[in-house]
Protein backbone atom coordinates (compact mmCIF):
# COMPACT_ATOMS: atom_id res chain seq x y z
CA UNK A 1 0.00 0.00 0.00
CA UNK A 2 2.97 2.36 0.89
CA UNK A 3 5.11 2.09 -1.98
CA UNK A 4 1.20 2.63 -4.27
CA UNK A 5 0.56 5.82 -2.33
CA UNK A 6 4.42 6.75 -3.31
CA UNK A 7 4.48 6.48 -6.62
CA UNK A 8 1.02 8.30 -6.72
CA UNK A 9 2.67 11.12 -5.01
CA UNK A 10 5.80 10.84 -7.30
CA UNK A 11 3.01 11.52 -10.57
CA UNK A 12 1.56 14.34 -8.81
CA UNK A 13 4.93 16.34 -8.33
CA UNK A 14 5.89 15.05 -11.87
CA UNK A 15 2.65 16.76 -13.25
CA UNK A 16 2.49 19.83 -10.91
CA UNK A 17 4.23 20.03 -7.97
CA UNK A 18 1.97 22.24 -6.42
CA UNK A 19 -0.43 19.28 -7.01
CA UNK A 20 1.90 17.43 -4.32
CA UNK A 21 1.55 19.35 -1.73
CA UNK A 22 -1.93 19.57 -2.05
CA UNK A 23 -2.47 15.70 -2.34
CA UNK A 24 0.27 15.32 0.75
CA UNK A 25 -2.07 18.04 2.64
CA UNK A 26 -5.27 16.33 1.92
CA UNK A 27 -3.49 12.64 3.03
CA UNK A 28 -2.61 14.02 6.38
CA UNK A 29 -6.19 15.33 7.35
CA UNK A 30 -9.38 13.62 6.08
CA UNK A 31 -10.26 12.96 2.41
CA UNK A 32 -13.76 12.92 3.35
CA UNK A 33 -15.53 15.38 5.75
CA UNK A 34 -18.79 15.67 6.82
CA UNK A 35 -19.93 18.86 7.25
CA UNK A 36 -23.40 20.30 8.18
CA UNK A 37 -25.51 21.00 4.93
CA UNK A 38 -26.87 24.23 6.17
CA UNK A 39 -23.06 25.73 6.44
CA UNK A 40 -22.96 25.13 3.02
CA UNK A 41 -23.45 28.03 0.28
CA UNK A 42 -24.36 27.92 -3.50
CA UNK A 43 -22.41 29.33 -6.40
CA UNK A 44 -24.08 27.89 -9.05
CA UNK A 45 -25.38 24.15 -10.06
CA UNK A 46 -21.60 22.35 -9.20
CA UNK A 47 -20.26 24.56 -6.76
CA UNK A 48 -20.75 25.79 -3.32
CA UNK A 49 -18.87 27.28 -0.73
CA UNK A 50 -17.99 25.92 2.64
CA UNK A 51 -15.84 27.97 5.30
CA UNK A 52 -14.69 30.25 3.29
CA UNK A 53 -13.45 27.63 0.46
CA UNK A 54 -15.47 27.25 -2.84
CA UNK A 55 -15.81 23.57 -3.80
CA UNK A 56 -16.42 22.13 -7.44
CA UNK A 57 -18.56 19.42 -6.98
CA UNK A 58 -17.08 16.76 -9.47
CA UNK A 59 -19.19 14.29 -11.74
CA UNK A 60 -21.53 16.58 -13.57
CA UNK A 61 -21.65 20.20 -15.19
CA UNK A 62 -24.26 22.05 -14.88
CA UNK A 63 -25.30 25.43 -17.21
CA UNK A 64 -23.17 28.28 -16.38
CA UNK A 65 -24.98 31.35 -15.03
CA UNK A 66 -22.52 34.18 -15.03
CA UNK A 67 -20.74 33.58 -17.95
CA UNK A 68 -23.75 31.95 -19.90
CA UNK A 69 -23.63 31.59 -23.95
CA UNK A 70 -26.97 32.29 -24.05
CA UNK A 71 -30.16 33.23 -22.47
CA UNK A 72 -31.77 29.00 -22.79
CA UNK A 73 -28.08 28.45 -20.44
CA UNK A 74 -28.54 31.10 -18.09
CA UNK A 75 -31.88 29.87 -17.47
CA UNK A 76 -31.03 26.20 -17.05
CA UNK A 77 -28.14 27.45 -15.18
CA UNK A 78 -30.44 29.44 -12.74
CA UNK A 79 -32.77 26.16 -12.61
CA UNK A 80 -30.00 24.09 -11.16
CA UNK A 81 -28.58 26.41 -9.05
CA UNK A 82 -31.80 26.96 -7.26
CA UNK A 83 -32.01 22.95 -7.10
CA UNK A 84 -29.28 22.42 -5.70
CA UNK A 85 -30.19 25.08 -3.04
CA UNK A 86 -33.16 22.87 -2.13
CA UNK A 87 -31.37 19.47 -2.24
CA UNK A 88 -29.31 21.23 0.49
CA UNK A 89 -32.32 22.60 2.22
CA UNK A 90 -33.81 19.41 2.91
CA UNK A 91 -30.87 17.36 3.56
CA UNK A 92 -29.87 16.24 7.14
CA UNK A 93 -26.21 15.02 6.41
CA UNK A 94 -23.71 16.17 3.74
CA UNK A 95 -20.53 14.43 2.78
CA UNK A 96 -18.21 16.19 0.91
CA UNK A 97 -15.20 13.54 -0.85
CA UNK A 98 -12.28 15.69 -2.34
CA UNK A 99 -9.95 14.46 -4.22
CA UNK A 100 -6.28 15.11 -4.18
CA UNK A 101 -5.89 17.91 -6.74
CA UNK A 102 -7.68 21.78 -7.05
CA UNK A 103 -9.26 22.39 -10.75
CA UNK A 104 -7.62 24.96 -12.91
CA UNK A 105 -9.13 27.81 -10.89
CA UNK A 106 -7.56 27.13 -7.48
CA UNK A 107 -10.95 25.45 -6.20
CA UNK A 108 -11.11 22.12 -4.12
CA UNK A 109 -13.05 19.07 -6.43
CA UNK A 110 -15.19 16.83 -4.06
CA UNK A 111 -17.92 14.76 -4.72
CA UNK A 112 -21.13 15.90 -2.45
CA UNK A 113 -23.39 13.54 -0.72
CA UNK A 114 -26.55 14.01 0.89
CA UNK A 115 -28.30 12.07 2.70
CA UNK A 116 -26.11 9.19 1.49
CA UNK A 117 -27.21 10.55 -1.99
CA UNK A 118 -25.02 10.88 -4.93
CA UNK A 119 -25.44 14.90 -5.80
CA UNK A 120 -24.52 14.17 -9.62
CA UNK A 121 -27.32 11.40 -10.07
CA UNK A 122 -30.04 14.22 -8.54
CA UNK A 123 -28.74 16.61 -10.81
CA UNK A 124 -27.87 14.08 -14.12
CA UNK A 125 -31.85 12.50 -13.33
CA UNK A 126 -33.58 15.39 -13.45
CA UNK A 127 -32.07 16.59 -16.21
CA UNK A 128 -30.31 19.96 -14.97
CA UNK A 129 -27.10 18.86 -15.46
CA UNK A 130 -24.66 16.44 -17.93
CA UNK A 131 -21.71 13.64 -16.56
CA UNK A 132 -18.70 15.12 -16.61
CA UNK A 133 -14.88 13.85 -15.46
CA UNK A 134 -12.83 16.58 -17.24
CA UNK A 135 -12.04 17.99 -20.48
CA UNK A 136 -13.82 19.98 -22.96
CA UNK A 137 -17.29 20.63 -22.21
CA UNK A 138 -20.54 20.69 -24.15
CA UNK A 139 -22.36 23.81 -25.39
CA UNK A 140 -25.79 24.77 -23.55
CA UNK A 141 -26.65 26.78 -26.59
Amino acid sequence: MLPAFLLVLLGLWLYDPDTLKQATARVQTSTVQSVDPNRMTVVDGDTVRLAGETIRLVGFDTPETYRAQCNAERARGDAATERLRELLARASSARLAYLPRRDQYGRDLAQLMLDGQDVADVMVGEGLARRYSGGQRQSWC
